[in-house]
C-alpha cells in the first residue's frame, strides 16, 4: 500500500565543492532531507531523476523528480523491518531486500512504483541473516548473507529477475574465527555487468578478506587479504565499490570508534581484487559507503564525514563535513546520490 508523498526539504547548510581533475570536477554535494526520521541505508541512483532509498521501519522512498518530492511506497508489512538494500531499474521496477535474522531476511519486488509488492523470497532457517545483494543485469543477481552451519557464506542466485531465489551450497568458506559480514549500506557485495563480483568480510579477529568471483558471476571464488583489520566485532570492511577496468577500494574501520580514521580504514587494487595495497593517506574516519565515479575517483562516506580518492584509493581527502551511511552512482548518466542517518540525503551537483 502507497502511504502519502513526502515533501523533501532542503538544509541550510552551505553546498561544498569538489575540486581537482577527473570527474564531477567543481561540483558541490547539496545536502537534502526527505522528510523521515529512519536511518536509511539502501540506495539506489538510477539516474539524475530517479533514486530509491531504503531504511529501518520499513522505509522504502522513491523519488522521480530529482529529489524535489519523496513517495513513501513500502508495504505496511515491513513496518518492524530494516530494509537494507534496494536495485532499481527506473521509478516503477525496483527490488528491497530486508536484513534480520530467520524470516526477516526477504526479498520483495515490485512493478508499478510501489504500488503492489510481491515477496519473491523469505529465509527459512533462524540462522540465515542476508547482508545485500547485486544485479548483474535486470535478470541475474546474487544475494549473500553471513554463515550458516555448513560454514559457508549464505548465497542465493536468481537468473529470471527474482522469480525465483536458489541456494548456491556451499557459498565461500567462512574462517571459523566469527567471520561475518556487514548489511551497513547494501555494499559488501559488488557487481559488474561482465559478471565479476566481490563479497568482503569482517569481524573475524584478524583481517577483513575479498572474495572474488572473476566473470563467473559466483560460481567460482578465490580469496585475498585486504589490508583492514577486523579484530572487533563491530570492525573491519564495510564497503567495496570498483571500476570496470579493475580499479577497487575496501573501506570500513570500527563502528564503534568512527571518528578514527587513517590508512587502517581503506584499501585498493588495480587487479580485480587479486592484490590489496594499504592506502598512502586514509579516509577521515570509518567508512561505511563507498562508489566509483569513473576515471580512478572514489567516494567513501560514513556517519563521520565524506572523502574523496582521485588516485584510485591511494589517498584520500575530505569532500564534506556531512556523513552518510551509503553513496551510489548512477550507472547511466554518473549522478551521484547519498543516504544516511535520521533520513538524510544529498546530491553531488
Amino acid at each position: 500500500m502507497r502511504t502519502a508523498p513526502l515533501a523533501l526539504t532542503c538544509l541550510a547548510l552551505p553546498a561544498l565543492a569538489c575540486s581537482g581533475a577527473g570527474p564531477h570536477h567543481m561540483q558541490t554535494l547539496d545536502p537534502l532531507s526527505i522528510g523521515t526520521e529512519s536511518s536509511l541505508r539502501g540506495l539506489c541512483a538510477v539516474d539524475r531523476d530517479v533514486a530509491w532509498a531504503t531504511g529501518s521501519g520499513g522505509t522504502i522512498v522513491v523519488t522521480s523528480d530529482g529529489g524535489e518530492t519523496w513517495r513513501a511506497v513500502a508495504p505496511t508489512e515491513l513496518a518492524e523491518l530494516d530494509v537494507r538494500d534496494v536495485h532499481a531499474l527506473d521509478d516503477s521496477t525496483a527490488w528491497v531486500m530486508c536484513a534480520g535474522p530467520g524470516e526477516k531476511s526477504r526479498i520483495l519486488h515490485t512493478e508499478d512504483g510501489g504500488d503492489t509488492w510481491e515477496e519473491q523470497h523469505r529465509e527459512r532457517d533462524e540462522a540465515a541473516f542476508l547482508d545485500g545483494f547485486a544485479f548483474f543485469d535486470a535478470e541475474r543477481a546474487l544475494c549473500y548473507g553471513d554463515p550458516m552451519a555448513d560454514g559457508g557464506f549464505r548465497l542465493l542466485r536468481t537468473e529470471d529477475g527474482g522469480a525465483s531465489w536458489v541456494p548456491v551450497a556451499p557459498g565461500p568458506l567462512a574462517l571459523p574465527s566469527g567471520e561475518a559480514s556487514f548489511a551497513a549500506s547494501g555494499t559488501g557485495i559488488r557487481a559488474l555487468a561482465s559478471g565479476e563480483v566481490w563479497i568482503i568480510t569482517g569481524a573475524n579477529d584478524g583481517v577483513s578478506r575479498v572474495f572474488a568471483s572473476a566473470g563467473a558471476e559466483g560460481a567460482l571464488w578465490s580469496v585475498s587479504d585486504s589490508t583492514l583489520r577486523a579484530p572487533k566485532p563491530a570492525a573491519g570492511a564495510f564497503s567495496i565499490a570498483f571500476e570496470p577496468g579493475g580499479h577497487g577500494v575496501v573501506v570500513g574501520g570500527d563502528y564503534q570508534r568512527r571518528e578514527d580514521g587513517g590508512v587502517h580504514c581503506a584499501s585498493w587494487s588495480d587487479d580485480f581484487g587479486a592484490n590489496w595495497y594499504p592506502c598512502d593517506v586514509g579516509p577521515r574516519g570509518q567508512r561505511a559507503g563507498s562508489a566509483a565515479l569513473g576515471g580512478g575517483v572514489f567516494i567513501a562516506t560514513g556517519q563521520t564525514g565524506t572523502d574523496i580518492s582521485r588516485d584510485g584509493g591511494r589517498t584520500w581527502s575530505a569532500l564534506s563535513d556531512l556523513g552518510f551511511h551509503c553513496v551510489e552512482t548512477s550507472p547511466s548518466d554518473g549522478s551521484v546520490w547519498f543516504a544516511g542517518p535520521s533520513g538524510r540525503a544529498g546530491r553531488l551537483r
